[in-house]
């Protein structure tokens, strides 16, 4: 399975009374005092060691362990093993068809994932780094464990999680990489599908795409343009030869052997994550090893704070 770094801004957040004119309004704390003296970096560290033995939730019936921990500096990072219990189930040999284990209420099925918590100081904002395999990842978790963490030790305050979104970090890669193709995207497109004979029909939606090669088209400077202009994306891309009224463009870059893609028409939900399957180093239980990751994230998280923290 496919290995990423999904980037996660962090905030402190103080609550407000029920009577508050601003109560729309967020109210970030600086992170190295949040609440005038405790500094966020303390906390995390006081959470992330207390998941060495306080480990479960029987609320969600999650699982969750911290182990690997290492501090340096405003960071801290380690790996978390993951899982949900609560239900019994029979496991299964694909290859024999036979059971070869009764899983019982009280088992779970852990995964590790890597963590890196960025808190500078003065500043709201912080960055938390999160191992995803495939279509596994520790962000719902990490966050029910982390809430209620603060509302024991912290109940005036509440932290907020939220995906990077950062246009900025999005240009830099685009910038800096090699643009492999562009895929001219149209949504729902409708397909007749006849369903036997005078039987009626129905249509079924489906994504068209047209894949334009870097071979052929200067796509660089017509994205600077893009960027510049701040116009459609609708625009970027002419197709003369195509009766092909396409909704947004994708772009395909390679930066240092790792191809990410991009929505060039939702920059602002675009989600900052980072394919490393390519560049981690394997262990014999086919998961990543620490060392590799851990050397990864760190250069990715350097490449984060450039842009947040010029």
């Amino acid at each position: 399975m496919r290995t990423f770094l999904s980037a996660y801004t962090i905030r402190i957040e103080k609550k407000k009374s029920k009577n508050s004119k601003d109560n729309h309004l967020p109210n970030y704390c600086q992170l190295n005092y949040f609440n005038g003296h405790d500094d966020l970096l303390s906390a995390m560290s006081s959470f992330i060691q207390k998941l060495t033995t306080n480990r479960k939730n029987d609320s969600y019936n999650i699982y969750i362990k911290s182990s690997n921990i290492q501090e340096e500096g405003r960071s801290i990072s380690g790996l978390i093993e993951s899982g949900i219990y609560g239900i019994s189930s029979n496991l299964r040999d694909v290859d024999t068809d036979s059971i070869t284990y009764k899983k019982k209420k009280s088992d779970a099925e852990v995964l590790p994932f890597y963590f890196l918590i960025y808190i500078p100081k003065d500043t709201n904002e912080g960055i938390l780094l999160l191992q995803r395999t495939g279509k596994y990842g520790i962000r719902t978790h990490f966050g029910i464990f982390l809430d209620k963490y603060f509302s024991d030790n912290f109940p005036g305050f509440s932290v907020e999680i939220n995906t990077l979104v950062q246009e900025e970090i999005i240009k830099r890669i685009l910038y800096g990489g090699t643009i492999k193709k562009l895929r001219c995207v149209k949504y729902q497109a409708p397909l007749d599908r006849v369903d036997g004979l005078d039987e009626g029909h129905e249509e079924i939606p489906y994504n068209m795409e047209i894949v334009l090669s870097a071979n052929k088209i200067p796509f660089m400077g017509k994205i600077q343009n893009f960027f510049n202009s701040k116009g459609s994306v609708k625009s970027l891309i002419e197709l003369r030869d195509f009766n092909f009224d396409y909704d947004t463009v994708k772009v395909d870059v390679d930066l240092d052997g790792s191809l990410r893609t991009f929505d060039l028409g939702c920059l602002q939900r675009a989600r900052a994550y980072y394919d490393i399957s390519d560049k981690v180093v394997i262990d014999s239980d086919d998961y990543p090893t620490f060392q590799s990751i851990q050397t990864i994230a760190k250069i990715y998280l350097q490449e984060v704070i450039n842009q947040m923290y010029p």
